[in-house]
């Protein structure tokens, strides 16, 4: 999806496994997502600090990749289901679900049990199932 100007969910999952991403990444993300970079590491659980010493390294650990991938990927599958519009994904991942406990997709990714619920609940919204 050009719209997002980010690397595609394939790209993630072939070229970058097991591999650091680059903070300029994280900061693309951030900008889709119109946040700043403090809340974006706060919805990953990335503390300032770590960003802050990621920032003279110029990459993330794997561990903090991993999130940011998951991240990446939730961003294509909302685009997708709003059928390419990047602001109705940006508003759907920053707004509270009943199907996760109130929190928004953003604040569920922080773990994997998170990201597998937003999956679903963006599985179930284009399947039609009622949530």
């Amino acid at each position: 999806m050009k719209a997002l100007n980010l690397p595609s969910a394939d790209a993630l999952d072939h070229d970058f496994v097991g591999h650091c991403l680059p903070l300029s990444l994280f900061e693309q993300v951030a900008e889709v997502l119109s946040l700043d970079g403090k809340i974006l590491g706060k919805y990953l659980a990335i503390p300032t600090c770590t960003l802050s010493r990621t920032a003279g390294a110029g990459h993330l650990s794997v561990s903090e990749s991993r999130k940011l991938a998951a991240l990446i990927r939730m961003l294509y599958a909302a685009c997708s289901l709003f059928e390419g519009d990047v602001q109705a994904s940006r508003v759907f991942l920053t707004s509270p679900a009943r199907s996760l406990n109130s929190k928004t997709p953003l604040e569920t990714l922080s773990t994997e049990e998170g990201a597998i619920a937003v999956t679903d609940l963006i599985g179930r919204l284009e399947h039609g199932i009622p949530i």
